[in-house]
């Protein structure tokens, strides 16, 4: 028996086909491309959603050889996304991404205590309900005229199955829910301008959502007999791929953005974090989140770095930014390139380098912007830390800036706890598929499916040395936003054009966490 999990994510759809024991026996991935009609707008094709993941699956069902043996198909996929749909499922207009800044006036007039509290979610540039209070004020008929709107997951189970439906835990992000009860929550939804007929229906994650549809399974390589099941957002699937299932672990997905996350029983929000409907029935995933991740390091390589290298991997400015000091000579950086998120939750803050001189060069300034994104990860663990109770003692990495041997060492230095790397290349995709083993019956229960299905290899220490050194770096970055917040507002109104910042946020910066 095989399970193909797949990870629809923000630049590419990748698929797995894995057995009960966890291991890869096919992979398969094709890529993803973003429009930016306006600065700070983000757009995908939600055809080349479909188009991509079924291209994913086929080459991956194709390289194991053993297509009559996959029983089912589990999808874990970017959040926040959405798209606005015809009766017959096609597109109404470029589906908006997590990333797409546009709703900033919403999030001043919308993001309340009680929103925030109801669902979860502290007001950001990330949740649907603000973008879709966006159309519903800017393009009325696209809303009004919708049959359905939709998540990346229920989109493509509508593809797969043809029926309008959901998990519970890949809607939650849309901002839409009521976490606690599970289900949409009437308030959010006039906030929102959405009317609940337009949403899918909801199933928990791990249940069974039909057979395919035969076009489908001719398209993805699979037997007609394959079942879909309910799927989850690519943020708790990754928890789940590295086996956190409790308040006791921490994940660290150092990705495009940068997660932290852990489990909860029960819900207690907190802007100290997100809250998540977790796949671990009465648990609440609590998560932190910031979106200059592997972004900024590679916004540097392809804005300064050779540009045969197309922004990859440097390994000449990796070698000299690993030979400087802890610190970048006392160089330190807010990594705010996209806004400001946990605990600042700020769309108008922007990025600051504070103390160069004249000893610097590119390798301090590349440095600089790693250690500053460990920086604020240290303030986000101790706010998680704060929700939980519980000190994180291992936190189990993965993620495209684990491939850095520079960057998990200054993570593993700044967070003063040791990295379990894990090993699963497609960390999502995996989670995904372990949630469809424990749907299955491949194993009696999700954890026992954790356990038998994820593994973490080698583990990074941190280095004593290092992590003193950081300690006295980190008070000095950890006071500079509530000293900048207010010039980067300021700055963020001036020039006018901006339609990321046209809508002043008028909130308190508050105070950073030390």
């Amino acid at each position: 028996m095989l399970i193909v999990g797949v990870d629809c994510s923000t630049t590419a759809a990748k698929a797995v086909v894995v057995d009960g024991a966890g291991r890869v026996v096919g992979a398969g991935s094709s890529p993803l491309h973003t429009t930016t009609p306006r600065p700070g707008w983000h757009e995908q094709d939600p055809e080349t959603w479909w188009t991509a993941t079924s291209l994913a699956i086929a080459s991956a069902v194709e390289r194991t050889g053993r297509a009559a043996e996959v029983t089912a198909v589990c999808i874990a996929h970017q959040r926040e996304s959405f798209v606005c749909l015809d009766e017959r499922g096609r597109p109404l207009r470029a589906a908006l991404l997590w990333l797409d800044g546009r709703a900033t006036r919403e999030i001043a007039e919308l993001g309340t205590p009680e929103v925030e509290a109801l669902s979860g979610k502290p007001a950001d540039i990330t949740p649907a309900l603000y973008k879709l209070a966006w159309l519903a004020r800017h393009e009325p008929g696209t809303l009004e005229g919708a049959h359905r709107v939709a998540d990346v997951h229920g989109f493509l189970v509508h593809r797969l199955t043809g029926r309008w439906v959901t998990s519970t835990s890949s809607a939650d992000p849309l901002a839409l829910l009521d976490v606690a009860a599970r289900d949409y929550a009437e308030p959010l939804l006039r906030l929102a301008g959405v009317r609940r007929d337009q949403l899918l229906d909801l199933e928990p994650a791990g249940s069974a959502l039909g057979p395919l549809r035969p076009e489908a399974a001719a398209a993805c390589g699979l037997p007609p007999t394959a079942v879909v099941v309910a799927g989850l957002g690519d943020g708790q699937a990754a928890g789940v791929g590295a086996g956190v299932l409790d308040a006791a672990h921490g994940y660290l997905n150092l990705g495009t953005a940068v997660l932290l996350g852990t489990e909860q029983h029960g819900y207690r929000p907190s802007r100290d974090y997100r809250s998540l409907v977790s796949v671990v029935e009465g648990n609440t995933t609590l998560e932190t989140f910031l979106s200059s991740g592997t972004y900024l390091p590679t916004w540097f390589r392809r804005t300064f770095g050779p540009s045969d290298l197309c922004g990859e991997p440097d390994p000449a400015l990796e070698a000299a930014a690993a030979a400087l000091p802890p610190g970048s000579d006392r160089l330190v950086t807010l990594p705010f390139w996209n806004a400001a998120q946990t605990p600042h939750w700020d769309p108008r803050a922007s990025g600051a380098m504070v103390g160069w001189r004249s000893q610097h060069g590119p390798a301090h300034m590349y440095r600089s912007l790693l250690e500053g994104v460990a920086f604020e990860l240290h303030g986000q663990l101790a706010g998680l830390e704060r929700g939980t109770g519980q000190h994180l003692r291992v936190l189990r990495a993965m993620g495209g800036g684990t491939r850095s041997t520079l960057w998990r060492q200054i993570m593993a230095d700044v967070l003063e706890r040791p990295l379990e790397l894990c090993t699963a290349p497609e960390i999502s995709a995996l989670g995904a598929a372990v949630v469809a083993a424990a749907a299955l019956g491949v194993h009696p229960s999700l954890p026992a499916a954790a356990e038998a299905m994820t593994a973490t290899g080698a583990v990074v220490d941190p280095d004593p040395r290092a992590s003193a050194r950081y300690a006295e770096l980190r008070e000095v970055h950890h006071a500079l936003y509530p000293v900048l917040a207010p010039l980067l507002h300021r700055l963020a109104a001036s020039g006018g054009a901006d339609p990321v910042h046209a809508d002043p946020v008028t909130r308190d910066p508050g105070s950073a966490p030390s």
